[in-house]
Formats: C-alpha cells, sequence, structure tokens
C-alpha cells in the first residue's frame, strides 16, 4: 500500500512545502505562530492526498508497462486489487479536495483543477511526446503553488529557484523515459527515446542542461554569491556531472543511477530552502 503511494516522494513533498513556508514565505523566528496556522496544514494534507491519488491512478494505467520494466515490485503491488485501489483513488481525491475547501474557495477550485490534471495526465497526456515529461515535471511541483496562493507570493527570486528545480525534475522524468525504454516500445508508449532514440534524446538532455545557467545566474546575481549560491554551485556542477555520465550510459542500471542522482539533487534543494532563507536578501532585494 505505502509503495503504491510513494511513500517517500509524499513525505519530501510535505518537508519542502513545510520548510518553503517556515523559512521563506514567513519570519523563521515566528515559526511556532505559522505552524498554529490550521489552514496551512490543511493545504499540506490536501497536497498529500492529491498527489497520492494521482500516483494510484498512474499506476492503474501504467500496470502493463511495469509488468515489463519492474515486474517483481508490480506483482507485489497488484495484490492490492485493481477495484480496491481505484476506491482508494477517489476516497484520496475526494478527502483532498475537501480538506482544500476548509481553506478558501479559490483553494479549493486549486486542487480539483489540479486532481484533473492528474487523472488527465495519468489517463492520456502522459502518453504524448515530450508533452508528458512537461506535464510531469509541472504536476510535481504545482503543490507549491497551493502554499504561494495562501500566501500571496510575488517573490521572483523564489520563483526563479523554483524554476531551477522544476528543470531537474524535467531532465529526470526524460531519463525515467531511457530507463523504462523496453517498456514503452513493447506497450506503444511515444516517449522521447521511443520517437528520437537513445542517442538524440541524451543530445536533448544535454542541451536542457545548459539552460540551467539562466537561472542559476540570475540567484547568483540578485543574492551577491550568498550561502544559497552554493547549492546552486553544487547543483550546476551536478547536472553537469550527469550529463557526463549520461553520455556513457548504454544499459537500463546505468540510467537507474542517473535516476538516483537527480533524485538527490531534488532532495537537496529542498533542504537548499533553508539555505535561501537564511542568506537571501528580504523579497530578492
Amino acid at each position: 500500500m505505502l509503495s503504491l503511494v510513494r511513500w517517500y516522494n509524499i513525505f519530501f513533498l510535505a518537508l519542502a512545502q513545510y520548510l518553503a513556508v517556515v523559512f521563506i514565505l514567513t519570519n523563521p523566528a515566528e515559526w511556532f505562530q505559522t505552524l498554529a496556522d490550521f489552514k496551512l496544514h490543511f493545504i499540506v494534507f490536501a497536497s498529500l492526498f492529491s498527489v497520492a491519488g494521482g500516483y494510484i491512478i498512474n499506476n492503474f494505467y501504467d500496470l502493463e508497462k511495469d509488468l515489463i520494466n519492474r515486474p517483481n515490485k508490480t506483482l507485489y503491488e497488484k495484490i492490492l486489487k485493481q477495484s480496491t485501489a481505484l476506491r482508494l483513488y477517489f476516497l484520496f481525491t475526494t478527502v483532498g479536495v475537501l480538506m482544500a475547501g476548509t481553506v478558501s474557495f479559490n483553494v479549493f477550485l486549486f486542487f480539483a483543477g489540479f486532481n484533473v490534471a492528474l487523472w488527465l495526465y495519468s489517463h492520456k497526456l502522459k502518453k504524448i511526446t515530450f508533452i508528458g515529461n512537461l506535464m510531469a515535471a509541472l504536476l510535481s511541483i504545482t503543490p507549491f503553488f497551493a502554499i504561494f496562493l495562501y500566501y500571496n507570493l510575488q517573490d521572483l527570486l523564489i520563483l526563479t529557484y523554483v524554476s531551477f528545480i522544476l528543470l531537474i525534475i524535467f531532465i529526470r522524468e526524460i531519463v525515467k523515459d531511457l530507463e523504462a525504454l523496453k517498456g514503452d516500445v513493447i506497450v506503444g508508449y511515444p516517449t522521447l527515446p521511443v520517437r528520437l532514440g537513445v542517442r538524440k534524446t541524451k543530445i536533448l538532455i544535454m542541451a536542457f542542461t545548459l539552460t540551467g545557467i539562466a537561472p542559476a545566474a540570475a540567484i547568483f546575481y540578485k543574492t551577491h554569491y550568498s550561502g544559497i549560491s552554493y547549492y546552486l554551485t553544487l547543483g550546476l556542477a551536478g547536472l553537469c556531472l550527469g550529463a557526463g555520465l549520461l553520455a556513457f550510459a548504454d544499459k537500463r542500471h546505468h540510467f537507474q543511477y542517473l535516476n538516483h542522482l537527480y533524485r538527490f539533487m531534488i532532495i537537496a534543494g529542498i533542504f537548499g530552502l533553508i539555505l535561501f532563507s537564511i542568506t537571501a536578501p528580504p523579497n530578492g532585494q
């Protein structure tokens, strides 16, 4: 059950939301008052239930492919009947939207749209070349915008930082397609590696890696090379390392290692939120 909803991803999502609120969107010295706001917790748990439902419905549509790419894990997850999985999906989605409704009508609409987008991605969009990767990355960070909406965030510096993390997530999604190439070919998913081939997909990832320089440079300039810049330096180094390793990767386990590297960079980016708060000037000034 826990593996079905990717509990580790959900844990880090909740951690990232709380760190963003305490260390960026509010005064860290007033953390107790911040955490005493029950509406904050309702937004976080609405995110967790919605994302858990998204994982369930995604696994439901991906069952055939997953039986090829990760048969042992998928067979274990099949112990939970598909009808039960669907009931859990509707339960989690409903609970998530209802919890959002206790915060405000705008937040309710936000999560209603988010859940529709999660279903649409799993059912249709993920099978569209490139669009599927982009939507997967965007949906991964969408819960943060519920937090930003609640706290009326207008800080472009923070959004620039989020865009850097988004780039890493997006690249990781393409690497995951390289890892799952066998199953995608058999079931007919038109992913980038299936459409372009492995070599051209690698070149595309390297090109996207170069775009990481722009948000990193913008934050370097705004924060005057403060502590958050150290994370960005390591982040860029990690992206370059990933691109270098990718050039020589040709087996499934090579892409698995790269997947773990990008996941580590994303987790580091979550903890980097603390550095951002301590060292970045307020409101990006």
